[in-house]
């Protein structure tokens, strides 16, 4: 059984299933998305950020580097600054271990899955408190499919509500099934309804990602739709229609829809990795949150009786508040 990395462990999560959660974020996805706020779960290797404005150019990751990755060279001034070759990086780490100003950071650490269980059964009493669990996520859990089920079952064990986030992506359902006994919530991302456009701009098709859907929808499981809204790909009429439309006939089988307006969050992220280049929406605006207010009131109009805009599930507010700062609320 391949163990994931794993990039980090949130705690008091409020927008990755019910209740307070804690989530586990694995480090691989096979989707090409190129908004994706999290690209340091992309990869399945280890990599590291680097953290130019707490760099002091003090010359120890230039000592340890093996391949001539970290060099000092002469600066605009009389100082030397530090020049990175990324080509160069065999992902040793040995310049992490020697940073002392934080400005290298190591992302994806190798935990057993002991390690893992301890850590997430360690806030049990917050979750039989707020109705919460843990939520798998990443990347996508479905890259690690025993993993994934070997850590739900040891979850369920406990009795503490189990949710993953995924794709749906993988093309045998055989993958999926036998997380039907042990996930309590599967959290699905539909990033568009367009064939065409998924298979060209995320590189990889639709259809398997919809029949894995409704056999979930079939075998009776707990689904949630997030619906990430990104401009220019999937926030026209035409696509919130092609949503509706599509949504309308599992009205009542599933849990609700979430969706999630683009963000920028990323951008800094890509840079830290070195990656800047990949990310193709700079300078690209954010959504006002009304412009999903269509989409949210078409999805309840056709019987979905959840609706968030922002996923805080289980948060309401008044009718009045459905303006410019409702961006993290629920409108059903």
């Amino acid at each position: 059984m391949k163990i994931p990395l794993i990039t980090e462990i949130q705690r008091f999560s409020l927008q990755d299933g019910p209740g307070f959660r804690t989530t586990v974020f694995l480090k691989g996805c096979p989707l090409k998305c190129p908004w994706c706020h999290n690209p340091e779960t992309q990869r399945p290797v280890q990599e590291y950020y680097y953290n130019q404005a707490r760099c002091v150019s003090c010359g120890r990751c230039t000592a340890v580097c093996p391949t001539g990755g970290s060099t000092l060279v002469p600066g605009p001034g009389k100082d030397m600054v530090l020049q990175l070759d990324r080509s160069k990086c065999i992902n040793c780490m040995r310049c992490v271990a020697v940073c002392l100003t934080e400005g290298r950071e190591s992302v994806g650490q190798a935990m057993s899955l002991e390690d893992i269980l301890q850590e997430v059964l360690s806030d049990e009493p917050f979750y039989r408190n707020s109705g919460g669990g843990v939520t798998i996520s990443g990347g996508d859990p479905l890259m690690y499919p025993l993993f994934t089920l070997e850590l739900a079952k040891r979850i369920k064990e406990h009795k503490v509500h189990v949710a993953i986030e995924t794709s749906c992506f993988p093309k045998d359902w055989k993958t999926i099934q036998p997380l039907l006994e042990y996930v309590d919530l599967f959290i699905i991302d539909l990033k568009s309804m367009n064939p065409v456009k998924h298979e060209e701009v995320i590189c990889w098709p639709l259809q398997p990602i919809l029949d894995n859907f409704e056999r979930l929808i079939e075998s009776k499981a707990n689904v949630r739709i997030h619906i990430p809204v990104v401009p220019g790909f999937n926030d026209s009429p035409q696509d919130f229609a092609d949503y509706i439309s599509y949504l309308e006939q599992f009205a009542d089988r599933i849990k609700g829809v979430d969706i999630l307006n683009y963000h920028v969050y990323g951008e800094g992220k890509y840079i830290s990795l070195g990656r800047a280049k990949e990310y193709q929406y700079k300078g690209v605006e954010e959504n006002p949150p009304e412009k999903v207010l269509p989409l949210a009131r078409g999805l309840k109009l056709a019987g979905i009786s959840s609706v968030t805009i922002g996923g805080l599930v289980g948060i309401t507010t008044s009718r009045e508040e459905h303006g410019r700062d409702a961006g993290m609320r629920c409108v059903a």
